[in-house]
């Protein structure tokens, strides 16, 4: 079966009830479907941290959230004895690229369907 495409003149007639005319044609509903979403692309914030980045991302939140600053928080990650950078701007830049993370992970996804239209297609015998 071959399939063309019919000429728009007909439409009226086709979609009238009181004289339904039938030429060998079929309707077929088609529409855009769109997705806006940040999963298709590759991301770096995909991947998993390791356990003890996890565990130290995890306490510099907790004091984060209490109010403290970045400079006493890095006072106070060194006094318990975590592995961290030696200037107090690495905590900082923990706390922004985190956030950043949160945000981009955090998008929502926005999906809908447009442009509804109906095509008609005259179909024809292989003979």
């Amino acid at each position: 079966m071959f399939l063309k495409n019919i000429n728009h003149k007909i439409y009226p007639k086709l979609l009238d009830r009181s004289s339904l005319m039938f030429d060998g044609s079929i309707p077929f509903l088609v529409f855009n479907f769109y997705t806006k979403t940040h999963k298709l692309v590759p991301s770096p914030y995909f991947n998993l941290l390791s356990k003890s980045k996890e565990k130290l991302h995890k306490e510099i939140f907790k004091l984060y959230e209490k109010g403290i600053g970045y400079k006493t928080i890095h006072k106070e990650l060194v006094e318990k004895g975590y592995k961290i950078g030696k200037s107090p701007t690495c905590i900082d830049s923990i706390i922004k690229k985190r956030i950043k993370r949160n945000e981009f992970l955090n998008q929502p996804v926005v999906e809908g369907y447009k442009d509804f239209d109906i095509l008609f297609y005259k179909v024809n015998s292989i003979s």
